[in-house]
């Protein structure tokens, strides 16, 4: 099953702050998809986040124990529901951990199911030592490593909390291809950037499908971390690390076709085919 007929990328992103650096990959390349397997589940972490009044039913999915009293109360479709919106998030920090994983490695925590393990492309030396830290001084260029690591495992983390959370309902990772993205030191602090400010717009966007107050909260939990990213990867790349006073949210669909055409993902299982299709067709 193959992704098709979804809008241009320059219709959805039209202050081009997806566009610029997804041109530096694949802007033209077209996913081709198969069927993959499932993945384990990580209850732990619902605490861990600071998630009150959690209740796993329906085989682990996180619903909240009064979902039908707290509501975000915007223009959701009644087809769109809290677990779709949570593993269109999961399919999302699926793409960003194992990003970071192939450009630094696998670090010292576990890695989720859906996460492959990796000796990285990036050692500590060719960050640090990159051209891209000139005229920022000791500290910035001497922290620098550190950081991009602590981002890839909040991302880690991120992957195993919404495992947990969806349960046996939790989607199976995508497969990905980053080699254009990692092709040095420049193009991976650009296209780290690109991937925080497009997952910042993506949880803007997807909170107003959510219905249960405790995935509300998650979802602002996780999304507040990501704008730190984004400011943190702005600054480095030399742009305003808070360039505005309202981040522009971005439909679910739309995300889909922007990171569809960075060309990152080679193929999806089933589900998630079927989640994208799902998305696009009730205009969420």
């Amino acid at each position: 099953m193959t992704v098709t007929h979804l809008p241009r990328l320059e219709e959805l992103d039209a202050d081009a702050a997806i566009q610029e650096a997804a041109s530096q990959v694949n802007p033209s390349s077209r996913a081709s998809f198969q069927r993959t397997t499932g993945v384990d589940t990580r209850r732990a972490f619902l605490r861990k986040a600071g998630v009150g009044g959690v209740a796993l039913v329906g085989g682990g999915v996180l619903l909240g124990a009064s979902a039908g009293t707290a509501r975000a109360g915007h223009d959701n479709p009644v087809a769109i529901t809290d677990v779709d919106i949570l593993n269109f998030a999961l399919t999302l920090e699926y793409l960003e951990a194992s990003f970071y994983v192939q450009a630094l490695g696998s670090g010292s925590q576990t890695l989720p199911p859906g996460v492959p393990a990796s000796a990285g492309k990036f050692k500590r030396g060719a960050i640090t030592g990159a051209k891209q830290f000139a005229g920022f001084g000791g500290r910035i260029r001497n922290t620098s490593y550190g950081y991009l690591s602590a981002i890839r495992d909040h991302e880690v983390t991120h992957v195993a909390f919404l495992q947990g959370a969806l349960g046996g309902a939790a989607a199976p990772a995508c497969i990905f291809d980053f080699s254009k993205g990692l092709t040095n030191v420049g193009t991976f602090l650009a296209t780290a950037r690109t991937l925080e400010n497009t997952g910042v717009m993506a949880y803007d966007g997807a909170i107003r499908y959510v219905d249960a107050g405790d995935n509300l909260q998650a979802g602002a939990q996780i999304a507040t971390v990501e704008a730190r990213h984004a400011a943190y990867l702005n600054l480095i790349t030399r742009h305003s690390p808070f360039p505005s006073a309202f981040d522009a949210g971005k439909k679910p669909s739309e995300i889909v076709t922007a990171v569809l055409a960075t060309g990152f993902i080679k193929s999806c299982p089933h589900p998630v085919l079927e989640l994208f299709a799902k998305l696009k067709a009730n205009g969420a």
